[in-house]
């Protein structure tokens, strides 16, 4: 289980459960140490840097061509991480309501990454879009050269001017080069809260490997599949509904509430992906549908007599049995037998009916057992 974001469920806390996989849908931040997990929408993780001993001076520079990070940063000759980064957002407080929102200037350091999740989270909610040049250029800054100095900056999302929301990395370093809001102009030497103010400060970033963990061991970021989730809901639900219970006192009490869901679709789906060959599915024997998988080969009346025979021992002993009746050929009900993926298959065959044996096979092995039937029973039973 890893630390995840809430969503729209809600609530104070949630964990995810997922399964490692190179061509899962969702990514993961964990710590090499395996100490520290989380879901990359909630990932914590510490930024590195300092401020500088000295604060140079703001000084505007020609930067021509040098809209982005990269250029600008190899044009100056520093390394990203001493560049800021703008991002404009349009943030409206719920779907369908963009008539009540506002411009967003997010501000991260630019060796760093916005998270959009992140961002919702710390403006209380609602919904982000990318902002249009055209709301940027209404804001007072310059697409490709913005940053926030020189704007008049909204103190909180319902005050006039620009809400800049600011990443927790702008105070690890300093004399930083940022965008002069003037085409092919870059300052060099910016410092908060010298140079500029901010509405917010946050933790907006994405984590990522390399990174270093809230422990202080190093994040690896891997793909995954998400196969649960759980949330503490609390009595967000039960406070809107006056779902309450009565104490020990006779006092009504809110319901402290929690959400608790597995997708079993995507947990066979799961399994499936993690347990199978070239041939097909190799079901775990705690999750698989059957235990064992009978067929009978041949078309004698002998053979399905002992087949059927077998099959309800099989079943009177506990054993849960799919059993193939069907009159096609060996190899056409071996090949499905190894599609399919039940744990164990037992074949009544002719020649080995004649012996008083059947041939038994694990489908996670290679290696085919002639079983007497007299002693079919007891081998099971040690094996199942």
């Amino acid at each position: 289980a890893i630390n995840a974001d809430t969503g729209a469920m809600g609530g104070k806390t949630s964990h995810e459960f997922v399964v490692p996989h190179e061509d899962g849908e969702d990514t993961y931040i964990t710590s090499e140490d395996g100490s520290y997990a989380a879901n990359v929408e909630a990932a914590e993780f510490i930024r590195e840097g300092e401020k500088p001993a000295e604060l140079a001076p703001l000084t505007k520079v020609e930067t021509p061509n040098c809209k982005t990070i990269a250029q600008v940063a190899e044009f100056i000759g520093v390394p990203t991480s001493q560049t800021l980064k703008a991002v404009f957002y349009w943030w409206s407080p719920a779907v369908g309501r963009e008539m009540d929102g506002r411009f967003i200037f997010g501000l991260v350091r630019g060796d760093l990454d916005v998270n959009e999740v992140k961002m919702v989270n710390a403006l209380g909610g609602g919904v982000l879009r990318p902002a249009t040049d055209e709301e940027i250029k209404a804001a007072g800054a310059t697409p490709g050269y913005a940053s926030p100095i020189g704007l008049t900056v909204a103190p909180d999302l319902q005050s006039p001017g620009v809400y800049v929301l600011a990443d927790l990395s702008i105070e690890a370093g300093g004399n930083f080069v940022v965008g002069a809001n003037d085409d092919g102009y870059h300052y060099t030497g910016a410092n908060y809260p010298r140079d500029h103010a901010i509405s917010k400060m946050a933790d907006i970033a994405q984590a990522d490997t390399g990174h270093k963990a809230p422990n202080g061991s190093r994040l690896v970021a891997r793909r995954c599949i998400e196969a649960g989730h759980c949330f503490k809901l609390g009595t967000r639900y039960s406070k809107a509904t006056n779902a309450t219970y009565l104490d020990e006192n006779g006092k009504p009490q809110l319901i402290f509430m929690g959400s608790y869901g597995i997708g079993l679709d995507r947990l066979m789906a799961t399994i499936v992906e993690l347990h199978h060959d070239e041939y097909g599915i190799i079901w775990p024997d705690s999750v698989a549908p059957y235990q064992i998988h009978l067929m009978h080969l041949g078309k004698g009346d002998d053979v399905r007599e002992a087949a059927e025979t077998l099959y309800a021992d099989l079943t009177h002993a506990g054993y849960e049995v799919l059993y193939d009746d069907r009159d096609g050929s060996a190899g056409v009900k071996f090949n499905d037998a190894d599609l399919i993926g039940i744990p164990w298959r037992i074949a009544v065959g002719g020649r080995g009916l004649k012996e008083g044996k059947v041939e038994v096979k694990r489908r996670s092995e290679k290696d085919r057992l002639d079983v007497p039937l007299s002693e079919l029973m007891a081998f099971l039973g040690e094996k199942i």
